[in-house]
């Protein structure tokens, strides 16, 4: 559909050339090309000339010209004759258009990387609203991951993209590299079961670097962006882990996900329980503490921002972590 859309464009522009370059000639019609038969004559021999020579005294140019667009014929000189012929539509047309006269327009090759169209398009197949993840199928069809990898291997952050746009790709770029090491060494029952360190495997090589899953998280998104939320956008292809979105992270959307995911992981009572006088709560509250404590807030304070029932100040409690893989 594409290549056809560009091919039609082309064709309009052409024309539009060819139709300036007829108006400027004050011998040449500005709607067609039209052509004339001569009447017969003969020669000195008394033979008459072919019937189909086509005068071109209406047109000086002995190169093609474009016709009338609707009727999609063309002048042209064979043999030494100047005849008209019908063409097929479009792609005849274009084939002798000279390749000087064609533009294609910037726009048509458009390609925005920040929209994650063909991420967004992979986590709708295979991963569903409730987080689970069909690392089966991926395998049995790695290509469409591998593009996918691949385009975050050719658009490594450079200096002038925005605050959010460095942050959404590597919130994506964890989540996509986490379901790669997944894929890679499934079927498994846990993360935890390919390494005793997963998170500290270097296998991910992105801006002529190689980096961990825990370079990303720790050395990248923690220390530079001061965003607490990632917590809940991060996945760590767990039970207990916030559930992975079945949608890409896009700059334009970015604070409302975070948001989103955040109210969403602390409504989920299987991972954080308010219900008694002893909250339980996940252990992301314990490993990450300081990300929730800063400028002098306290964990309850986090909670209180994203839920509607306030705390007050209730003891707190652990809930056990599971590490069963989240299919």
């Amino acid at each position: 559909m594409r290549k056809k859309s560009i091919r039609i464009i082309v064709f309009i522009i052409s024309v539009g050339l060819f139709s300036c370059q007829e108006e400027s000639s004050s011998e040449v019609s500005t709607k067609s090309v039209e052509t004339e038969t001569p009447e017969s004559s003969s020669d000195s021999d008394g033979q008459d000339h072919d019937s189909d020579q086509v005068s071109d005294q209406n047109n000086p140019d002995p190169k093609a010209t474009l016709d009338d667009v609707d009727s999609n014929t063309r002048t042209i000189e064979k043999d030494g004759r100047m005849i008209t012929v019908v063409l097929p539509p479009e792609e005849e047309v274009l084939r002798d258009i000279p390749e000087e006269a064609v533009h294609i327009p910037d726009v048509i090759d458009a390609y925005d990387f920040h929209s994650y169209e063909k991420l967004n398009t992979f986590l709708t197949k295979y991963v569903t609203y409730s987080g689970k993840v069909n690392y089966s199928s991926i395998k049995t069809n790695k290509s469409q991951l591998n593009d996918i990898i691949e385009e975050f291997e050719e658009n490594y952050p450079e200096s002038d993209w925005s605050y959010t746009q460095k942050l959404t790709y590597w919130i994506n770029a964890y989540n996509v590299y986490t379901i790669k090491l997944v894929t890679d060494n499934y079927p498994t029952s846990s993360i935890t079961k390919i390494t005793a360190k997963p998170w500290h495997k270097k296998f991910i090589k992105l801006g002529g670097k190689t980096y961990s899953l825990n370079n990303i998280e720790n050395d990248i998104v923690r220390k530079q962006f001061n965003e607490p939320r990632i917590h809940f956008a991060l996945n760590c292809a767990s039970k207990s882990c916030p559930v992975l979105l079945n949608k890409a992270y896009t700059p334009a959307k970015l604070y409302g996900q975070l948001t989103s995911q955040t109210k969403r992981f602390l409504s989920d009572y299987s991972k954080n329980d308010f219900s008694g006088k002893t909250i339980k709560i996940s252990k992301i509250f314990d490993w990450y503490g300081e990300d929730f404590r800063k400028n002098g807030n306290t964990v309850i304070d986090f909670f209180n921002k994203y839920r509607s029932e306030q705390l007050s100040d209730p003891k707190i409690s652990y809930l056990e972590y599971s590490w069963d893989l989240n299919k």
